[in-house]
């Protein structure tokens, strides 16, 4: 555990980096990566300006000030003026050539500098895209057999700038020191990029196992509950056709045929519905609507369907309600739900539809009396688990509507519930943002 004096600290110190290679939402992690090594270059090679002049190497100390400068130079156009592709080309060409002339001054191959190609090699691997990697491998490559070559050679052009003994521990530990730790720090950010990577896939397989199951199940929800009316037509057809039924039989059987096809006709809306927001991969387009308005010809022709029934139903509605919202996502929201209402409450109930404002949000309350949903099925009323059932007149009742009205609910930015007692009746809530809220 971190103690909480020094959260704040740390914080802190994690602000001041990201602000250093640059925020997320601005820059690539490739860019905050390039960033991040030119900083780290920059602090190795300020560490290392000094640290020649105390060893006696004036001239690479003078080298070191000028590629400081450069570094200094890259790192703005990448952090400041965001030009990223030239900066990776400059300071990997300069890193190149500082080191090149380094060999020539440190001892050769005595001296630190093939190790330092080596870690060089690293860093530009990390930053490069992938389609120069061939031409910095060749490059790196060529560059540090070149040296060898060009020093077995000439021995003589290749000066010994130690001052003793010590001075040559020194600088072989303080750049071993230096390699480890980039290493590592390249190391630790590819093993986390990779294990992120590992990670977003494992959450996008999960998903699309999900959404492909859902989608099955979507299917055979179809395939069967249109399996039923398109046999009750075919069967209603071939007995008008024989002419046998009764004026009594023919008025049942419409009124049989009629249900059928309400249920269909809800059933292929809602179909429609969700294969349009599978093509628009979920998402929804949002305007402000004036909730009123929007639900107006909804509850008109589900007060029509309601009395019919003999059920009565209300509506009070703010009319200065205003949601950030898709018009016909929300439509088909309280339309599946006062279907449902409809279907399983008998004749002489109440049905009540409010919506009024809630802190931030809109909160639509739709009430009835009806029989109210079980026990066992309460937790599976917003999935596709959910099972086909009858109403109090014998209707069609479609699992699928649930599952979209919590699909569409979520895509607009809300919360569903509801509250059953078996026999005393059900209420869904539909909490929505308010216009005002989402503006800001």
């Amino acid at each position: 555990m971190i103690p909480e004096s020094i959260t704040p600290i740390i914080n802190s110190l994690k602000r001041l980096v990201y602000s250093l290679i640059g925020p997320s939402t601005h820059f690539k992690p490739e860019n905050q990566v390039f960033n991040a090594i030119c900083l780290l270059a920059i602090l190795i090679i300020g560490y290392d300006v000094p640290f020649n002049y105390y060893n006696g190497m004036e001239t690479i100390a003078r080298l070191f000030s000028v590629v400081l400068v450069a570094l200094a130079f890259t790192y703005y156009l990448s952090r400041f003026k965001k030009q990223f592709k030239y900066s990776i080309i400059i300071s990997s060409l300069l890193v190149l050539l500082t080191l090149g002339s380094i060999y020539f001054l440190n001892n050769g191959i005595k001296g630190p500098s093939l190790l330092s190609f080596s870690i060089a090699f690293f860093m530009i691997m990390i930053i490069s895209p992938r389609s120069q990697y061939w031409f910095w491998s060749i490059l790196c490559l060529i560059t540090g057999l070149g040296l060898l070559f060009f020093e077995y050679k000439n021995p003589g052009l290749i000066q010994d700038t130690y001052k003793g003994r010590a001075a040559v521990f020194a600088d072989m530990a303080s750049t071993y020191i230096i390699t480890i730790l980039v290493t590592f720090i390249g190391l630790f950010y590819l093993k986390t990029a990779y294990y992120k990577e590992k990670q977003d896939a494992e959450v996008k397989t999960a998903a699309l196992e999900r959404m492909n199951h859902e989608k099955t199940k979507f299917f055979s929800i179809i395939a069967h509950d249109l399996r039923a009316p398109l046999a009750s037509i075919q069967s209603y057809m071939e007995l008008f056709r024989m002419d046998i039924l009764s004026i009594e039989e023919k008025e049942m059987m419409d009124k049989k045929l009629s249900n059928a096809i309400i249920g269909t006709q809800e059933m292929l809306d809602n179909m429609l519905s969700w294969s349009r927001a599978e093509l628009n991969d979920g998402k929804a387009a949002m305007e402000i609507n004036k909730l009123h308005e929007a639900l107006d010809s909804v509850i008109m022709i589900q007060k029509a369907a309601s009395k019919e029934k003999k059920i009565t139903f209300t509506a009070e509605i703010d009319p200065s309600l205003e949601l950030f919202s898709n018009v016909h996502m929300l439509q088909l929201i309280v339309r599946n739900i006062i279907g449902n209402a409809i279907k399983f409450t008998p004749s002489d109930g109440l049905i009540e539809l409010n919506a009024s404002r809630y802190g931030k949000d809109c909160l639509i309350a739709i009430r009835d009396t009806g029989n109210g949903i079980p026990e066992e099925n309460k937790s599976e009323i917003f999935t596709l688990k959910a099972q086909s059932t009858f109403g109090t007149a014998n209707e069609k009742g479609i699992g699928l509507g649930l599952f979209l009205c919590k699909e569409y609910t979520l895509a607009q930015g809300g919360r569903i519930w509801f509250e059953s007692q078996k026999g005393e009746g059900t209420v869904f809530y539909v909490s929505l943002p308010l216009a005002m809220h989402t503006k800001n």
